[in-house]
């Protein structure tokens, strides 16, 4: 009932009905329509997060899975304590400033212009009592690159002098000395010109003229003006007590030892700058398909991480409102898919494109695969289920229904359209590609239902090299990879399994003729063929042949070389009815068409074939071999009859009507069947040939060849001139190769052929 209804549906090659729905275009689109809409259904809705979350609440709503990957932030405060450590850690950076002169010699002319000064001022006290504060000195005062007031010009001369008593430790030559031998030695230290206390770092980094890397200089190894001036106290304050005479120490001291490194206020903004933007500010990355949260999980701070994350990347994204232009996307994604795949049945498949049913066919196997993908989604388990999406059905599938180029481009399809179910995994996709690709070329030539479980190796092969690629690319963990490689294991034992179940399906529900039924077909123990070599060991014998004939044809044009030899070995199954009317089945000398009149001979000749598709529909033989039966005739003369009735009438031809002797056709619709009405004819007219040699024979192929052609037989077929050239060649080289004797048969090939048939 169900076969039926869909032959009903999606009409056939039955020649009494006037509406194709099988070829009609609004079904066509109907089709894609439902089949993008599915799919379009079945992809992943990625949402926003628009409930408050804090940490120790439950999670209400519906697991969340990230559509894409995303980084996880830090927490704002954690960031900021790590700026702010980072900013306190980086070593800030100082110009090195070369000294103008030697200090040494700098300190020689110092000293020496004082003592000038407390010289002369000697010499006048001596001479009228000017002593140190003399207007005559200010010229020499002024000069000193220290300039020193007159309280301690006052006392400095008292210590010139050596008026000082207790207070001092040292002579004045003494103390020049030693002045410039610190001032000398602490001149060479690192002095940097802002207070050390202020580096929080320790370290400091040293920018040198025409030196492109930067030291690094423990803060301990430099010296700040504070620490020098403390140094200098140190060493003098013991020495001297008195403190003028300390602040003229002190003062000198200053004036000559300058800081040789500069705070570079920039140069330290760009280091602190750059190490700031080296702090990252993720924790890890969720990838895509990932599980963020489950329902009824308690949001812990790792999880609300997440969530923040996840929210503040999607808002950045795509945005709260634009929901309209991701659903134009998905719809883009899968239309882009489908429209591909139309082409490639448009421009290469065109059989397939304009079969209505074969396209229903595909697209039911494409949504079976999507339907996997989706559930695999929504399924709650840790487990890799992903790897369940039995994508090697549809190319085992696909391949034995069709053949592996069309098996091999819808693949790539469905592994795609799975990825975009899946949110985008391309990861399953690989995958699921390889394995498939290599079931494909597996069953590419099968030649029985039981090889399709050869399949298993090939599809164990696939994935687990591409899982173990993934796997050591993702750095994935041994236990993980092991898992994948379990599932992916569970994939190669099933898929053989499902496809078989799959195979039985589609050839009932949907009339599909695979070539592993073909080949079955071509079991002579099937009970047709047994009937046919019992009761019509001639015609049996005949179809044997042609069979050899058709396929070789067939084979050297690129046609289904197994349907013609199937069609072959069925064209003739009519003759089981009344097997003792035509001529290759007759043991008597005396034909039964003797005593009948031309018209019943006729009749009864032409009845096999409409009890040769009564026989086929008893016993459940495809439509596509069905075909065979009226075709391989066409709308052909029984010309033997015709001619037999005409001689019999000659005085009033006109009511010998030659449709009354046609076959009622259709003729050939394929390359198959146009090669079985050829091969029929030429099996039969070259057994008449006496001593047939390959000239002969050639001219006879010939003949026929370009008689059936003028006839217009072959107009409704595919065949082309060079078709048929190679055509005649494939069935010279058969026929050369018998050589086993024939019965005469009558001169005229046609006479021949309708006596036997």
């Amino acid at each position: 009932m169900k076969n039926n209804f869909f032959r009903n549906i999606f009409k056939g090659n039955d020649y009494t009905t006037d509406i194709d729905l099988k070829t009609n275009i609004y079904v066509k689109i109907l089709i894609g329509i439902i089949t993008v809409v599915i799919v379009i259904l079945l992809l992943p809705s990625y949402k926003t997060i628009d409930t408050e979350y804090e940490i120790g609440t439950i999670w209400s709503n519906e697991d969340l899975i990230a559509p894409f990957p995303f980084p996880i932030y830090k927490n704002d405060k954690i960031y900021e304590q790590e700026k702010k450590e980072v900013m306190e850690n980086v070593a800030p950076v100082f110009m090195e400033l070369k000294a103008a002169g030697n200090i040494d010699d700098s300190l020689f002319v110092f000293f020496k212009s004082i003592d000038e000064v407390l010289n002369e001022a000697s010499d006048l006290e001596e001479k009228d009592g000017g002593g140190i504060d003399s207007e005559v000195l200010n010229e020499g005062k002024n000069t000193l690159k220290v300039q020193l007031n007159d309280e301690q010009w006052s006392r400095l001369y008292s210590f010139y002098k050596n008026d000082m008593g207790g207070v001092v430790n040292i002579s004045y030559p003494s103390l020049k000395s030693l002045m410039a031998q610190n001032i000398s030695e602490l001149s060479r230290n690192k002095i940097i010109n802002i207070d050390k206390s202020k580096i929080t770092s320790g370290k400091i980094s040293i920018k040198r003229e025409n030196q492109k890397l930067q030291d690094v200089e423990e803060v301990d190894k430099v010296r700040d003006r504070s620490e020098i001036m403390r140094l200098i106290r140190n060493r003098f304050v013991p020495l001297i007590q008195d403190s003028v005479l300390q602040s003229i120490i002190f003062d000198v001291s200053n004036a000559f030892i300058k800081e040789n490194l500069y705070y570079d206020v920039a140069l330290t903004n760009l280091e602190i700058k750059n190490r700031v933007a080296q702090i990252t500010k993720t924790v890890g990355i969720v990838r895509e398909n990932e599980r963020i949260i489950s329902k009824h999980d308690p949001i812990t701070e790792a999880t609300k991480l997440k969530l923040d994350s996840y929210k503040k990347i999607r808002l950045e994204k795509i945005g709260v409102q634009d929901y309209f232009l991701q659903y134009v996307g998905k719809i883009l994604t899968i239309v882009i898919l489908l429209t591909l795949l139309t082409l490639f049945f448009y421009y290469i498949r065109k059989r397939v494109y304009y079969d209505n049913l074969k396209l229903a066919l595909i697209s039911s196997i494409i949504l079976i695969q999507c339907f996997i993908a989706f559930v695999s989604l929504k399924l709650k388990v840790d487990y890799p289920v992903e790897l369940l999406i039995f994508v090697p059905v549809a190319a085992i599938l696909l391949t034995i229904i069709f053949d592996s180029r069309l098996a091999f481009y819808t693949t790539v399809i469905i592994c795609f359209l799975v990825a975009a179910v899946r949110g985008g995994d391309y990861t399953i996709a690989f995958i699921s590609f390889c394995g498939s690709v290599l079931a494909l070329f597996c069953v590419r030539d099968i030649k029985n239902r039981s090889h399709i479980f050869r399949s298993f190796f090939f599809i164990l092969a696939g994935y687990s090299v591409s899982i173990l690629a993934i796997g050591l690319d993702r750095t994935e963990g041994t236990e993980e990879v092991l898992t994948q490689l379990l599932f992916g294991g569970i994939n190669s034992i099933m898929s053989p399994i499902i496809a078989f179940g799959f195979l039985i399906f589609y050839e009932k529900v949907f009339r599909i003729t695979t070539d592993i039924t073909l080949l079955e077909l071509t079991d002579f123990n099937h009970p047709l063929l047994k009937e046919l070599s019992t009761k019509a060991p001639g015609t049996f014998h005949h179809s044997i042949v042609m069979g050899n004939l058709s396929s070789t044809a067939a084979e050297s044009i690129k046609a289904n070389s197994v349907l013609a030899r199937v069609g072959s070995y069925y064209h003739d199954i009519g003759k089981i009815v009344k097997p003792e009317f035509f001529i290759e089945n007759q043991l008597e000398q005396q034909s039964r068409h003797e005593t009948l009149n031309p018209n019943m001979s006729a009749k009864i000749i032409i009845s096999h074939v409409k009890e040769g598709i009564e026989l086929a529909k008893k016993y459940r033989l495809p439509q596509e071999v069905i075909d065979f039966i009226p075709m391989h005739h066409g709308n052909t003369l029984v010309l033997y009859f015709y001619s037999k009735a005409k001689s019999q009438v000659d005085e009033d031809k006109e009511n010998v009507r030659d449709y009354t002797y046609r076959y009622p056709g259709p003729k050939p619709q394929t390359k198959e069947t146009g090669i079985v009405m050829l091969a029929d004819t030429i099996e039969a007219s070259t057994r008449v040939i006496e001593s047939p040699t390959p000239k002969k024979l050639e001219d006879k192929i010939d003949e026929i060849i370009k008689k059936r052609f003028m006839e217009g037989e072959l107009d409704e077929c595919d065949l082309t001139l060079k078709d048929l050239t190679k055509i005649k060649q494939s069935f010279l080289k058969i026929l050369v190769g018998i050589h086993h004797q024939r019965i005469k048969y009558p001169e005229d090939y046609e006479e021949a052929k309708e006596k036997e048939s």
